[in-house]
């Protein structure tokens, strides 16, 4: 009896031996197939199972093995919730449906404020903040934003040629929160300016502005190298016994610029440079003093807490307060032009061509009215004036830097235009090939609008990541032109990379004045001021600096961090 009990025992545990082998067969070879050269257990173990199968019989029949096919697909794309970023952002977004809809450029305001307020902090440049941010979580860069949409912000020359690819003919940038909402609620106008309105109203803007800009610039290229030879004689009278301004340099080219550009709207000479008080009372004067403080109130503004959109903040104030002046005296040199094109009609002598902006609008097919020309020019001035003024602040400031390069820039623009009699732009632009080149450098050490945006018309994978449409895509381009990466020895003032020999960078690297349909219309205003400026002042002066690093700030127009305290040192 014991015997026979032992004998079940024995079979009994055969059975659940021989179960558990064939399970253990069953999984590998449904496994992932090992390497020819590696320890071949299946063979070992199916020896075993045999024998007990010949005991007690096939219980379970062996699977057909299919062997793996290895093929070439398509990177996996991965989803919009997988772009990395900071983590706090996407907690507070849990809180998003709880909140009102105050908007996306919420978020970039509070990027922007912690960007500075980092640079503050420990004075280093901003730009190594948005580095680190992409040395952490790669080219792509998302930021949740609680109130609005989310943000994405990419530095990479492909990833920027790629958007630019996909905008089309009426792309969608982020506007100026302040300036829009000032002119739709504050002014009831429906006309937006240049630089907030989108889609096809920009496009029949700039259709309207081309051809207008640039022949103002062809017609009035003399009277804007008199004034800057106007310049070299204010810096010849206002230097102090070290050949330094006794006055902030940067200021001075601001309204410089001022009067370039008032030149080239209004056909007018504002002659800023001679007006040392600014709040006199004359239009011309006023008018340069609210462009300043409607400046500083939009970049206060939309840098940092957007608080103006829930009450009147003191920035909020301090914009309509200027701007309102600046709108109207804008208005007033409309009425002005426009009674004189009447007055000319009647004398019979509107066969000639119109020699400024204004009158180029006022004489357009399209009738606009005075309130929406005074907005286009507007937009004009806050941009046009701050921008140039930063990059000739910077230019002065880099060839007095690098004497090399200011030696070979002076060798080739030293003796052209003695008599001061310009002829052709694109003539001046040919004959001075190392000057455009240091032109361009400055420009991509030192873009003046430093990121710029799109709104994604549709669905785009950027590193493997899948963006939706709608998304706002910042592109950091100073960031992408101070990489290693990108461009050789990135942080050097080197003109001779933009040579024709040279040019080895990738073309979306570096792109100041943007690309495709929203690219700049003032391309050619700015080279040409910064071309003449350039040679008039080498041909008088010498610069030197001697004093610590200047840096851009971090703000929607850069400018200069600390005074300019360039020596000009008379040539003999």
């Amino acid at each position: 009896m014991c015997s026979q009990l032992r004998y079940l025992q024995i079979k009994r545990n055969l059975v659940h031996y021989s179960r558990l082998l064939t399970w253990e067969r069953i999984q590998m070879q449904t496994a992932k197939p090992v390497d020819i050269g590696s320890v071949n257990t299946t063979e070992t173990a199916s020896s075993d199972v045999a024998k007990d199968e010949n005991v007690i019989g096939d219980m379970f029949p062996p699977s057909r093995v299919v062997p793996m096919v290895l093929s070439n697909k398509e990177p996996v794309v991965l989803s919009f919730d997988s772009v990395p970023g900071p983590k706090s952002l996407k907690y507070l977004s849990g809180f998003r449906h709880y909140l009102s809809e105050i908007g996306t450029q919420l978020t970039a305001g509070i990027l922007t404020l912690s960007l500075n307020v980092g640079t503050y902090i420990t004075d280093r440049k901003s730009i190594r903040n948005l580095s680190t941010l992409f040395d952490e979580y790669g080219p792509v860069v998302r930021f949740v934003s609680p109130m609005g949409g989310d943000i994405v912000l990419i530095n990479h020359p492909d990833h920027i040629q790629k958007v630019y690819a996909m905008e089309g003919d009426t792309p969608v940038r982020s506007a100026l929160d302040s300036l829009e909402k000032y002119r739709t609620e504050h002014r009831n106008h429906t006309y937006g300016g240049l630089f907030t309105v989108q889609g096809e109203e920009w496009t029949r803007q700039r259709e309207m502005l081309y051809t207008p800009i640039h022949s103002a610039v062809e017609q009035h290229v003399q009277g804007i190298y008199e004034m800057c030879d106007k310049f070299t004689q204010k810096v010849y009278n206002l230097r102090n016994y070290q050949d330094e301004l006794s006055k902030d340099l940067h200021k001075e080219l601001h309204k410089w610029t001022f009067d370039c550009i008032g030149l080239l709207i209004f056909s007018k000479k504002f002659s800023m440079l001679d007006t040392e008080l600014v709040y006199s009372q004359c239009d011309t004067s006023w008018m340069y003093h609210s462009l300043v403080k409607a400046t500083d109130a939009i970049v206060r503004c939309e840098s940092g807490l957007h608080l103006w959109k829930l009450f009147t903040t003191p920035a909020w104030f301090a914009l309509i307060k200027h701007c309102d002046s600046l709108d109207s005296l804008i208005g007033k040199y409309v009425l002005e032009a426009e009674q004189e094109l009447a007055a000319r009609v009647k004398d019979e002598a509107n066969g000639e061509a119109p020699t400024s902006i204004i009158s180029s609008m006022l004489l357009s097919e399209q009738k606009m009215t005075t309130e929406d020309i005074a907005t286009v020019l507007m937009d004009m001035l806050l941009i046009g004036v701050n921008t140039i003024s930063t990059t000739m602040s910077f230019l002065m400031y880099y060839l007095a830097k690098y004497q090399k390069c200011q030696k070979m820039l002076y060798q080739e623009v030293g003796n052209i235009y003695p008599e001061l009699i310009i002829d052709d732009v694109n003539k001046i632009k040919a004959n001075t090939p190392y000057l455009q080149a240091c032109i361009m450098e400055t420009l991509r050490l030192v873009p003046p609008i430093p990121l710029l945006t799109r709104i994604l018309p549709r669905n785009i994978t950027l590193d493997r990541y899948n963006i939706p449409r709608g998304t706002l895509i910042m592109m950091s381009t100073q960031d992408a032109s101070l990489k290693e990466s990108n461009f050789e020895d990135a942080a050097r003032f080197s003109p001779e990379r933009w040579l024709a020999a040279a040019k080895q960078h990738h073309p979306f690297a570096c792109v100041p004045f943007g690309h495709g349909a929203r690219r700049c219309l003032g391309q050619s205003v700015a080279e040409t001021m910064l071309t003449l400026l350039t040679i008039r002042v080498l041909q008088k002066y010498k610069l030197e600096y001697h004093y610590g690093d200047i840096h851009p700030t971090r703000s929607f127009i850069a400018r200069p961090n600390k005074p300019l305290k360039i020596r000009f040192i008379d040539r003999i």
